[in-house]
This record gives structure tokens, sequence and C-alpha cells, in this order.
């Protein structure tokens, strides 16, 4: 696939991401605009891509969290999407045993803003 996914792309939630693609390597940041961080606090992204696919993590570790989005990248008649899946892990930061507390399952549209 052909197309630059370099800079900055916005989720249908407002949080944005700002990717480096490095041949099939992804890496970043990610803002987000939900759960406890602040938006101005800025999370690493690590990830592959490979063709039309891209997978990649959030590490929200700070806050019990870590996130990891799959998906793949596709034009529309707006232009190019990110179509994804993501899931959620929380521990219970708490716990001494770190229990998991929940797994999100969710849908993630990426476009550049």
């Amino acid at each position: 696939m052909d197309i630059n996914l370099n800079g900055y792309w916005q989720n249908q939630h407002d949080s944005e991401m700002n990717l480096k693609i490095d041949g099939e390597n992804i890496t970043g940041t990610f803002q987000t605009k939900i759960g406890v961080p602040n938006f101005d606090e800025k999370f690493e992204i690590i990830g592959r891509l490979k063709g039309n696919l891209i997978a990649f993590i959030v590490d929200f570790s700070k806050y019990g969290s870590l996130a990891c989005w799959t998906g793949q990248i596709e034009i529309d008649d707006i232009g190019v999407v990110i179509h994804s899946m993501y899931h959620l892990s929380q521990t219970d930061r708490k716990s001494e045993d770190k229990v998991p507390k929940a797994i999100i399952t969710g849908v993630g549209t990426f476009r550049k803003p």
C-alpha cells in the first residue's frame, strides 16, 4: 500500500495519534480524550504495518492498562481511513496481585483531521 500514514490521526472520540512509519515499523504517540489521563499527556505507540494491515499498542500502564488495535487501512468516499478493533486490558492498580479488572473491546475509526 503506497499511502503516507505519517502524521496526525483522529478517532471518533477525538483522541489523536501521531504516527511515524519506517518500513513496516510504527512508532508514535497517542493522546486520549477518554478515561483518566489528561489529553495533554502523550503515550508511546509501537506497532507493525503489513500492506494494508495495521497493529499497534499503546502503553497506558501508568494508569493500569494496555491497549492493542488491529485493523485495515482503506480508502473510502472521504479519504484514507483506518478501521480497527481494540482490546484494552485493565488491572486493579491498588491490588498487590494486579488482579485483572476488565478487558474492554471496541471499535476505532481513525482519519487524518
